[in-house]
Formats: structure tokens, C-alpha cells, sequence
């Protein structure tokens, strides 16, 4: 306790020299403090949009081998059955068909249908007629809830009843119901394109807010089938049996990997299970990079950073560490020719560089949180900016032709830093490395030498 109580008495004793070192350490945290709060935050958000965009994995045909080969027409089909073995995989977690069938109706008045309600179906039958022409409602069914990835986007909400849960049953969108003055429990008529003479009786189990955008574009003839609003959810077997035998060439499948690291392994492994050269295996990484690419950006930035600066702040308090020691060669030396054990001495020094560092680190811990936010902001606007001067160079799409591009609203332009604990521990576990390092050369001064010899080269 003497020891602790001296060293308290020694930082007051050399204040300048011990200001000095604390405001190169305030630096030196407040600097790491920032980094290490938006490495946190980064770090959440680029594992969330691996995990999303990474282990997603669609089936699609390699239109550039076809034409390689020559190939344009009779394209080579994968069946069902085929799709369902590849999931056998031991890369895969889980994986889900899902269709899009085209239906007509004659007494659904869809969205956008005015003016066009001619083409839309006939009037000699409920669900349409012989002469159906092309659709106005499109049913997507799927063998599991999770498909409609509107819904966790909070895009789409059921506002009424609840989601479909056996065949024939369906939810449909707001404004379609109120458009027909349908409620919950109704039951509609639908036909299949694919038959003329086949209608489909659903009942509505619920009712979905519709937030998402029409695929209609900006021309002046709004096409019912491409409005979202007319989109019927339904399970897979009910749209399969909308279209019929088309069912095998028009269903979809979504994988979902372990690890998004595992795609090249479960391309390899579907292949040797008869995959076709000719279809490929993909993720949405093209879209993961436009839309998390400047996170990852503002991440390795502030990694950088951080490292330069530990670095240059344990050189520099080093250097400084040793000019105050050289200064103090006289104070040890008597000390240790009082009797002094040199453990004592150690640790009276090991004391005023833990009060001063651990001092310094918590005030860099106050001003680091509350520059933290505006700095990430400002990273990341230049790096969203960059990448939007990259995409117009480029003629406004970086990953070629037919990539799907992100929307607005899907562009990552803030982040939420915040100091948490993990930052705190980390913080206070970088204090120690930096007294350890800063002090290095003075314990081994204070060991090497001995007092007598410390006393003779005073002058």
C-alpha cells in the first residue's frame, strides 16, 4: 500500500512529463475507441448480410456455356426429383420449392385492370373461359412461409385472419380485397391458363399489407400480372396444381447452405450427383457486394487504423517512457542504495503507468463514444459515394448484364455505433499491453543495473 501511495505521490511530483504521456494516450484511445466501435458494428451487420445473401443458393442455367456449345434452343431440363437429390447434400441446412403460376379470373377485378378487363379472361366460364388470354392474378405458392422474405422486411404484414396453413388456402393483399369488397373466409374462384376447363376454389385465410413496389415500371399500360398487389400466396401444391405437368420445369428451389464458404464444395458434390455443366449454382454475392460492400469498406478501414495506431503509440510511448527514466536514474539509484528490493521499485513505476493509462483510457472512452457516430457516417458516405463513381464509370452496373440491382432502401447508409462492453474490455485489456510494452525497457534497465553504478554516472 506504501508503494501505491508513493507512486500516487509521484505523478503529482512530475506532472509534465506525466501530462505529456497522458494526452499521447488519451489519443491513442480515443482513436481506439472509434475503430473498435465501428469494427463492432461492421462486423454484425457484414456476418447478418453473409449469412442472408451467402447461404442463399439458387439453381439457374449458364446462358454464356449454352451459346458456347451453340446451344439455343432445347435447353436441357432439371426435374424435380433432380433438385430434391442435390438437397440430399450434407452442405445443405434446408431448401424449399417455390412457383409462380398465372391464373385468370372473371370475378377478381385485379389492380390495373381497368380499361383491359376485355383481354383478361372470358365470360363463359367462373374462372375464365376456352378463350382465356393472358392473366390477371399470379399465384406464388411455396413449400415454406419462409420464401416471402417481404414479410421479414416488414414490406408485407398480415393486418387481418392469419398466413395459409393447409392447400387451397390463400392470403391476398389489401388493396385487392378492398378493390372486390373480399374479407376473411371468402371463398374465390380461380383458373388455371394451363387448362381452360379447370377452376380452383381457395378460401382467404388472411389479409397482408402491401408495401412493396409494382414491376410495372413507368409505361402507361400497367400490366395486372406484374402488379404486386394481385400476387395470391398460397402453398406449393395449390400453385402446382395451377399450371399441372409444367410444374417440373417451372418450379424454383432456394438452398440454404451451412456457411456461405460452402458453395464451391456443394457445386462440386451436386455435379458428381448428375448436375448438367450448363446449370450453375449461385448466390446473390454481386448484390451483397453493392449493398454491404461499403460497410465492409469503413471495416477494414477502421482495422487498419487501428493497427497503425497501436503501433505508432507503443513506439512513441517507448521512446517516451525511456527520456522519463533517464530523467529518473537518479531517483532509482537512491532508492535502491536505501535498501530498496528492485521488485519494490518495479512496481512503484508498474503503478504510475497503470494510474495513467487506465486515467487516460477512460476519458478516451467518453469523448471515443460520442465521435464514434459521426466519423462511421462520414467513412461510409465516402465509401458509398465511391462506389457509386465506380458503377457510373462503369456504365451504372459493375457485375454485367441481367444482375439484379439493390434498391434505395436496401443500401446500407448509416451505421449504429455504440460502446459496449465488449469495447470496454477490450479497451482495458489494450491499456495493459500498452504498459507492458511502454515499460519493457525500463524494467530491464532497473534489473541490469546496479545502484552503485546508476549514483556514478549522475553527471
Amino acid at each position: 500500500m506504501y508503494i501505491f501511495k508513493n507512486a500516487i505521490k509521484n505523478i503529482g511530483r512530475n506532472k509534465g512529463r506525466n501530462l505529456l504521456i497522458g494526452v499521447v494516450l488519451v489519443i491513442i484511445a480515443i482513436t481506439c475507441v472509434i475503430s473498435l466501435v465501428i469494427n463492432s458494428a461492421t462486423s454484425s451487420i457484414i456476418t447478418d448480410y453473409k449469412n442472408q445473401f451467402g447461404s442463399e443458393v439458387n439453381v439457374e442455367l449458364d446462358y454464356s456455356k449454352l451459346y458456347e456449345d451453340g446451344i439455343t434452343t432445347d435447353f436441357p431440363e432439371v426435374t424435380l426429383d433432380q433438385l430434391k437429390k442435390y438437397a440430399s447434400s450434407e452442405y445443405v441446412k434446408d431448401y424449399y420449392f417455390y412457383l409462380e403460376a398465372p391464373a385468370v379470373s372473371k370475378k377478381i377485378n385485379a389492380i390495373n385492370q381497368e380499361g383491359n378487363a376485355e383481354v383478361q379472361g372470358s365470360a363463359n366460364a367462373e374462372g375464365g373461359g376456352p378463350d382465356i388470354g393472358p392473366p390477371n392474378l399470379k399465384v406464388i405458392g411455396s413449400s415454406s412461409y419462409e420464401l416471402f422474405e417481404e414479410f421479414k422486411k416488414g414490406e408485407r404484414k398480415i393486418i387481418e385472419g392469419k398466413i395459409f396453413e393447409k392447400d387451397d388456402e390463400i392470403v391476398i393483399s389489401e388493396n385487392l380485397a378492398q378493390k372486390n369488397s373480399l374479407k376473411v373466409g371468402d371463398v374465390i374462384t380461380i383458373r388455371s391458363i394451363a387448362d381452360a376447363n379447370k377452376d380452383i376454389t381457395l378460401t382467404i385465410t388472411g389479409i397482408y399489407k402491401d408495401l412493396t413496389k409494382d414491376n410495372t415500371g413507368d409505361f402507361a399500360f400497367k400490366d395486372p400480372y406484374m402488379t404486386r398487389n394481385n400476387e395470391i400466396l398460397t402453398t406449393y401444391e395449390t400453385a402446382t396444381r395451377l399450371v399441372g405437368k409444367q410444374a417440373n420445369t417451372m418450379s424454383r428451389i432456394k438452398y440454404f447452405l451451412h456457411s456461405p464458404s460452402d458453395l464451391d464444395v456443394f457445386v462440386k458434390d451436386a455435379q458428381s450427383k448428375g448436375l448438367s455443366k450448363y446449370y450453375s449454382l449461385t448466390n446473390n454475392e454481386y448484390l451483397y457486394k453493392q449493398i454491404a460492400g461499403p460497410v465492409e469498406s469503413v471495416q477494414k478501414i477502421s482495422t487498419v487504423f487501428l493497427i497503425v495506431v497501436l503501433i505508432l503509440g507503443g513506439i512513441i510511448l517507448v521512446l517516451l517512457n525511456l527520456i522519463a527514466l533517464r530523467e529518473r536514474k537518479y531517483e532509482i539509484g537512491v532508492l535502491r542504495a536505501i535498501g530498496m528490493k528492485k521488485t519494490k521499485v518495479i512496481k512503484s513505476l508498474l503503478y504510475e503507468s497503470i494510474v495513467v493509462t487506465m486515467l487516460a483510457i477512460t476519458v478516451g472512452l467518453g469523448v471515443g463514444s460520442f465521435a464514434a457516430q459521426p466519423i462511421s457516417d462520414k467513412l461510409l458516405a465516402d465509401q458509398i459515394e465511391q462506389r457509386q463513381e465506380q458503377m457510373e464509370n462503369m456504365g451504372g452496373n459493375l457485375g454485367g448484364s441481367g444482375v439484379a440491382m439493390p434498391n434505395t432502401d436496401e443500401i446500407i447508409n448509416s451505421l449504429h455505433v455504440k460502446l459496449d462492453a465488449c469495447v470496454i474490455l477490450a479497451m482495458f485489456l489494450i491499456g495493459s499491453l500498452l504498459v507492458i510494452i511502454s515499460n519493457s525497457m525500463s524494467l530491464v534497465y532497473i534489473t541490469k543495473y546496479e545502484p552503485i553504478k546508476i549514483l556514478s554516472e549522475r553527471n
